[in-house]
C-alpha cells in the first residue's frame, strides 16, 4: 500500500516546517527525501513513524505496517556489544547477527562493548540492527554520515540488497546515494 501524505503541517515556535506539504511514497519502491538544512525532512520522518504529531494534515498507509529506522543518531546501548544491541531490537540468534555483521565488517569486534567502537563502527551496528528487524518500511535519516568513502560503498550494498522489494524512505543530502540506490527522490521545499 502506497503512503499517502497530504497537507502536512508543523510549527515549532512560530517556525513553520512544514507547510501544507503533500506527496504519495510508492510502495515496494525507495524515495529519497532531499531538501536543505531545517526543512522538515527529519520531522516529515518522525510524523511518519508516530513519534511526532503533524498540526494538521492527514499520513494514510501506515497502519498496520512495521516499521524499522535508522536514525540520525545512532541510539546504541553503549555498554552492551553489537549483538546484544541487535539482538534486543530483533530477537534474532546470535548466529544471525554475527552472520550479518561479517557483511558489515564488524564480526572481529562484534564482542566488544560499543563504547569502544569508531563512530563508523557504531553507525554499522544502527544499520545491521535497522535491516535485521522485521519491517514493512524501512526509514533511514542520513544512514550513510559518518562513513569514509569505500565503507560508505559497501555498507550501500549491503542496504541495497537487504531492502530489494520493500518500501524505503531516506533523507539524504548526497545526490549520489540517491543515484547509487535508484532512488525516486523528492525534494522538500
Amino acid at each position: 500500500m502506497d503512503i499517502i501524505v497530504k497537507n502536512l503541517c508543523k510549527t515549532y515556535d512560530r517556525n513553520r516546517v512544514l507547510d501544507h506539504f503533500s506527496c504519495t511514497f510508492r510502495e515496494k519502491k525507495m524515495t529519497c527525501i532531499m531538501g536543505k538544512s531545517g526543512i522538515g525532512k527529519s520531522t516529515l520522518l518522525s510524523i511518519l513513524m508516530g513519534l511526532e504529531k503533524a498540526d494538521e494534515g492527514i499520513v494514510s498507509g501506515m497502519e498496520h505496517q512495521k516499521i524499522s529506522a535508522i536514525f540520525q543518531e545512532n541510539r546504541l546501548f553503549e555498554n552492551l556489544d553489537a549483538v546484544t544491541n541487535i539482538h534486543i531490537t530483533t530477537g534474532k540468534t546470535k548466529e544471525e547477527i554475527t552472520g550479518f555483521l561479517k557483511k558489515m565488517e564488524l564480526d572481529d569486534i562484534a564482542g566488544k562493548p560499543v563504547s569502544e567502537y569508531s563512530g563508523g563502527m557504531k553507525r554499522r551496528v544502527a544499520i545491521a540492527r535497522a535491516l535485521l528487524a522485521e519491517y514493512d518500511i524501512l526509514i533511514m535519516d542520513e544512514p550513510l554520515q559518518g562513513l569514509d568513502a569505500e565503507t560508505k560503498e559497501k555498507v550501500a550494498t549491503v542496504i541495497k540488497m537487504q531492502t530489494a522489494g520493500k518500501t524505503v524512505l531516506f533523507v539524504t543530502h548526497d545526490e549520489k546515494e540517491a543515484e547509487f540506490f535508484e532512488a525516486e527522490c523528492m525534494e522538500l521545499a
